[in-house]
């Protein structure tokens, strides 16, 4: 088993969606699905809150997490606008002190955390 000490848990979001632009922060059952991710990791009693990180470019983005206190992987504006190239889209994947990360998506309000 790994140690949770050792684990970031990662929420990468952006609102630069080629299908459905600012979809993260659009109106969704009274939040957005941005925060739905969000309350859910930080309510979680398995998760801890210091270790869950955003990686956004947007200040709409950034201002949500400082709300909730979370700490901030600022994107570059490279990263937020590119489909194709993974070491630019992760590009966070070297500069964090853990050893293992979980990566999850902004876009999933269904995700239940008994599935981390």
């Amino acid at each position: 088993m790994k140690d949770i000490n050792d684990i970031g848990f990662i929420v990468q979001a952006r609102l630069n969606s080629k299908r459905v632009p600012g979809k993260m922060l659009r109106p969704f059952a009274g939040t957005t699905l941005f925060g739905i991710i969000l309350d859910k990791l930080i309510n979680s009693n398995i998760i801890p809150s210091n270790q869950i990180i955003t990686s956004v470019y947007e200040k709409e983005l950034i201002e949500e997490s400082n709300k909730r206190n979370i700490t901030v992987f600022k994107r570059s504006e490279e990263s937020a606008n590119n489909d194709s190239n993974i070491k630019t889209i992760f590009e966070w994947h070297d500069k964090l002190p853990y050893k293992y990360v979980v990566i999850i998506s902004g876009c999933n309000p269904l995700l239940k955390i008994k599935t981390i």
